[in-house]
C-alpha cells in the first residue's frame, strides 16, 4: 500500500511539474541584470530609502551626499570577491534601514500626501504660554494655512489609505 501511495505521489509531481514549466515557458522572464544595472538600481534604492527617512530637503542632500561619496569610493575595485562583498553588505545595510512607511510620491497610488511629518501645535509644545517670537500659524492635517478668522475644520483620517474628508 505505501509503495502504490509512493508512485501516485511521484507521479503526480511529474505531471504538475510538466505543466508548472509550460505554463512558466509563456512567459518572458526578466533578463539577468549587469553588474552596472545592479549598481545603479542600488544606488537609486539607496536614494530612496535616505528620501523616506530625511525630514526636509537639506537633510536628505547631506545624506545623498554621503551615499554618493560611498558609491565614488568603491566604484574602481576590480576583485570579484571584494565586489560581491560590498554588494552583499550594501543589501544587508539597506535590509537594516527599511523605512517603515517609505516615501511615495503624492500622485502615485498609495501616495503620502499629508501627515507625514506634521508639525506640533505650539499649544502643546508651549503649555505655558506661546513665547514672543514663536510662529503662531494654524495648519489643517493636510499642511495648509488656517486664517486667523477661521476655526479649524473637523477632519476625518483614513490613515490606511492615506485620505481625509474635511467636514465644514
Amino acid at each position: 500500500m505505501a509503495l502504490h501511495l509512493l508512485f501516485l505521489s511521484t507521479q503526480k509531481d511529474t505531471r504538475m511539474n510538466q505543466a508548472f514549466q509550460a505554463a512558466a515557458a509563456a512567459y518572458k522572464f526578466a533578463p539577468t541584470l549587469t553588474h552596472k544595472q545592479e549598481v545603479m538600481r542600488m544606488y537609486r534604492r539607496s536614494l530612496r530609502l535616505v528620501n523616506s527617512w530625511a525630514e526636509n530637503r537639506d537633510v536628505f542632500n547631506e545624506e545623498a551626499l554621503k551615499v554618493r561619496e560611498e558609491f565614488n569610493q568603491n566604484k574602481n575595485h576590480t576583485e570579484p570577491a571584494k565586489i560581491a562583498r560590498l554588494m552583499r553588505e550594501a543589501r544587508e545595510r539597506l535590509e537594516k534601514h527599511h523605512h517603515p512607511d517609505p516615501y511615495i510620491a503624492p500622485y502615485m497610488p498609495g501616495g503620502t500626501l499629508f501627515m507625514r511629518n506634521p508639525t506640533f501645535q505650539p499649544v502643546a509644545l508651549y503649555p505655558n504660554g506661546i513665547p514672543e517670537g514663536v510662529s503662531k500659524r494654524r495648519i489643517n492635517i493636510d499642511m495648509s494655512n488656517v486664517p486667523d478668522d477661521e476655526e479649524y475644520a473637523r477632519v476625518f483620517v483614513d490613515s490606511a489609505n492615506k485620505q481625509y474628508w474635511i467636514d465644514k
